[in-house]
C-alpha cells in the first residue's frame, strides 16, 4: 500500500451531510476509513458501515478523552462537525471548545494533518452573520496548532439533502408567490456537493495545500431570485413572483423558513442569518492545484432535483435514505446520489 494510505483517514461528523457522502468516496478511492460519530448504531447503517475499509468509533469533541482514542493511529482527519443542533444558541462556544480539543488531540496523537470545510464572506462585513464568524474562528483555531490545517471555505452547496438546497426547494415548491427579503438579490458562488468532496479528497493528494486556506466555489456567480428561477426551471415550475420588502431581518426570515419548511430553527437561523452579505470567492488558487470540472448551478441542481426522487414532476416510489434528516425527506423519497 501506497505511504499515503497506509494509515486511516479519520472523518468526524460521520451521519452529516457532508461526511456521509465524502466516506464512500475516500472509499472507493483506496484509503482506509474511521468514521467519528456520537452513534454506532447510526453509522453502521449507512450504506458505507459495513464496509470492509471502514471502522467505526464513538467520539465527541467535548470529550477529550474520546477524540484522543478516535484520532490514534490516523494521519489525516476532516473536521466536518458543528453544534448547531445540538448546542442551539450557544454553538458557537462550543465550537470553539471541539476545534480546540481536536487540535490538541491531533498533535498529542502524532496526526499529520486538518482539514476542514468552512463558510464564505467577508468576515469584516457589515452584516457578518454569528454563524459564518463561528465557522472562521473554528479555521483559526484549527489552523493555530502545530498539525497543519487546510481550511476550504464555500457558499452554498448544491446537493440532494444539503440544508441549503433543500430550503431552496421546499420555498420554491410551495411558494408560487414570495414576499421575500432584500437579500434575494445579494450575489452567491453556489459549488456542487460532487465538486467539494473533489476538493475535500484533494486536499489529502496536494501537500502544497497543508496551512492554507482556499475559497471554493462553482463558475457562476448568481443572486438567490435567479437560483430560485433554476430550480423552478429544472423542476418544471412556474418561476416563482418574489415582491422584496425592506422589513424582513435575517431573524424574521428564518421564522419564516421555518414555518414553511420543515428544516429545524436551529440550521435555518444561522443560515439565513448569512444571506445578508455577499458570499463569493476573493480568489481561485485550489483551481490550479486541484482541477475539475465545475458543474453550473443548473447543472448542480438538475442533479440534485433528479436524486430528490422528483424528476419528472412525479413521485418514484418511498425509498428511505438512512444517510439524510428526517426534514429533507419530509414525505419526499430520495433516490440514487448526486455526488
Amino acid at each position: 500500500m501506497h505511504e499515503k494510505k497506509a494509515r486511516p483517514i479519520l472523518v468526524t461528523g460521520a451521519t452529516g451531510y457532508v461526511a456521509g457522502r465524502l466516506i464512500p468516496l475516500l472509499l472507493s478511492s483506496g484509503y482506509r476509513v474511521r468514521a467519528m460519530g456520537r452513534s454506532i448504531e447510526k453509522m453502521a447503517a449507512r450504506p458505507w458501515g459495513t464496509d470492509p475499509g471502514i471502522e467505526l468509533v464513538t467520539g465527541d469533541i467535548m470529550d477529550t478523552a474520546s477524540l484522543d482514542k478516535a484520532v490514534a493511529g490516523c494521519g489525516a482527519i476532516y473536521y466536518l462537525v458543528h453544534s448547531m443542533l445540538s448546542r442551539k444558541s450557544s454553538y458557537r462556544d462550543a465550537d470553539k471548545i471541539g476545534a480546540a480539543n481536536m487540535g490538541k488531540a491531533a498533535a498529542n496523537q502524532g496526526a499529520d494533518h486538518i482539514i476542514y470545510l468552512g463558510g464564505l464572506g467577508d468576515i469584516h462585513h457589515q452584516n457578518i452573520s454569528a454563524h459564518l464568524i463561528s465557522r472562521n474562528e473554528v479555521g483559526n483555531i484549527l489552523q493555530s496548532g502545530p498539525v497543519p490545517g487546510t481550511v476550504l471555505r464555500a457558499a452554498m452547496i448544491l446537493g440532494s439533502g444539503s440544508a441549503s438546497f433543500e430550503i431552496l426547494r421546499y420555498l420554491a415548491e410551495r411558494l408560487p408567490v414570495m414576499i421575500t427579503p432584500k437579500w434575494v438579490s445579494m450575489p452567491t458562488q453556489p459549488i456542487a456537493i460532487t465538486n467539494v468532496l473533489e476538493y475535500l479528497k484533494g486536499c489529502l493528494e496536494h501537500p502544497e495545500t497543508r496551512g492554507k486556506t482556499f475559497d471554493i466555489g462553482g463558475p457562476d456567480i448568481v443572486s438567490y431570485r435567479d437560483l430560485f428561477a433554476i430550480f423552478a426551471k429544472q423542476a418544471g415550475l412556474p418561476k416563482p413572483v418574489m415582491i422584496p420588502v425592506p422589513v424582513l431581518t435575517p431573524r424574521l426570515s428564518s421564522l419564516w423558513i421555518h414555518l414553511v419548511t420543515p428544516v429545524p430553527a436551529a440550521i435555518a437561523r444561522p443560515l439565513a442569518e448569512g444571506l445578508s452579505l455577499p458570499t463569493v470567492c476573493t480568489e481561485h488558487r485550489i483551481r490550479d492545484i486541484i482541477p475539475q470540472d465545475l458543474l453550473t448551478c443548473g447543472q448542480a441542481i438538475e442533479r440534485a432535483w433528479t436524486g430528490s426522487g422528483r424528476a419528472g414532476g412525479h413521485l418514484l416510489g418511498r425509498c428511505r435514505r438512512p444517510d439524510l434528516p428526517e426534514w429533507a425527506i419530509a414525505g419526499i423519497p430520495f433516490r440514487g446520489d448526486d455526488s
